[in-house]
């Protein structure tokens, strides 16, 4: 086996991290942290500033070369769709997305694993994307020597579009490392300036489509009286979340944007929170519910296959869209005894997952391969 793996970080560097860059980041400084003796491991990404490139190697201790090509993310992901590149990225490389230096024809002791998050991409979709994401789906069915999922239902769903044979590996995901430092460090009586009783929403970048969402599940008949906590970024492009909410007829004050908070902040937000509303249905990674999981904040979510592998039965699943999703919060905000039940039952789930444990995963399958 060669001496080194390299990692295709993406969209990592960024002050407004995205549920792709937060993992692709967590992962990486696992595989550092569990690299069998001998072992190093460096990293390529698409072009990156000075400051990003600073903030990337500040994040990931231990790397042992960070590699910047010379064009952007969207030029690169083009390139590598087609097999072009003007750096060579040779041996063992494992991409924490689909963004892959994938070929047809390999040198002797070339090794791609790519990660699948899920049959849908997470940003915002615009046809170019979509496109994009659909051919680099069945590039990597049919080129990658192996291929990492979060869930078996992704998994499943993988095996009936193309024979991926024994490639797949179910490597599930963890809470934030980070954010439980933050929480063992903060003081019970921190201040932050919240409602005395809220529900806890998180949003991020590239995810108008979730605002939406977010938008419609408050704006529901079905929704209870409770002041919703809007953590992460408020604007997509020219959309504003406080646009969306007046246009939906919420009354003012119902949702309490607090803006992207650091990790302290975010832990006071989950521990006083009576639940979190997580609204996005095409996520298949969870990993604002592990998050939320592992502070002990339950879980209201739609019912998809990923989130209810990955909450394991410690969470709310939801069915019915908004309304649906509106219903059940309700019912769970009226029922003391069940979010008490289900704070212990999250927390403990929560800790069956680490990301040396799915680095080592990782590890596992290069060595198989």
């Amino acid at each position: 086996m060669a001496d080194r793996l390299t990692v295709v970080l993406d969209e990592v560097g960024e002050r407004s991290p995205t549920v792709v860059g937060r993992y692709s980041s967590a992962m990486t400084a696992a595989l550092i942290e569990t690299a069998p003796e001998g072992m190093d491991v460096a990293a390529i990404a698409a072009k990156l500033s000075d400051a990003r490139a600073a903030r990337v190697e500040a994040r990931l201790p231990g790397l042992a070369e960070l590699r910047r090509t010379a064009v952007p993310s969207r030029e690169l992901r083009e390139a590598w769709l087609h097999s072009f590149t003007t750096i060579p990225v040779r041996g063992l490389v494992h991409a924490t997305s689909l963004m892959a230096p994938l070929r047809r024809d390999p040198d002797r002791g070339d090794q791609v694993t790519v990660t699948v998050h899920g049959l849908q991409s997470f940003s915002d979709r615009s046809k170019r994307k979509q496109q994009w994401f659909e051919r680099a789906l069945r590039r990597a069915l049919q080129l990658a020597d192996g291929i990492v999922v979060p869930t078996t239902a992704v998994a499943e769903d993988l095996a009936l579009l193309h024979d991926v044979g024994e490639r797949v590996r179910v490597v599930h995901p963890a809470p934030s490392a980070s954010l439980l430092e933050a929480a063992a460090r903060v003081e019970p009586r921190a201040r932050l300036s919240l409602p005395d009783e809220y529900v806890l929403a998180i949003t991020s970048p590239g995810s108008r489509g979730d605002a939406l969402r977010l938008v419609e599940t408050v704006a529901s008949d079905a929704m209870p009286d409770v002041r919703v906590v809007v953590a992460g970024p408020v604007e997509w492009g020219e959309t504003r979340l406080a646009g969306l909410a007046v246009e939906a007829g919420i009354p003012a004050g119902r949702l309490v944007m607090v803006g992207e908070l650091d990790d302290a902040r975010l832990a006071i937000a989950h521990r006083r929170a009576l639940a979190h509303l997580h609204v996005a249905e095409q996520d298949a990674l969870g990993l604002t519910l592990l998050d939320a999981a592992a502070l002990g904040t339950p879980t209201v979510h739609p019912a998809s296959r990923s989130l209810s592998e990955i909450s394991g039965g410690a969470s709310v699943a939801a069915a019915g869209g908004a309304a649906g999703l509106a219903a059940a919060l309700g019912a769970l905000l009226e029922d003391d005894d069940e979010r008490a039940r289900l704070r212990l039952a999250a927390q403990d789930r929560a800790n069956a997952f680490t990301w040396a444990a799915a680095a080592r995963e990782v590890w596992r399958l290069h060595a198989e391969l």
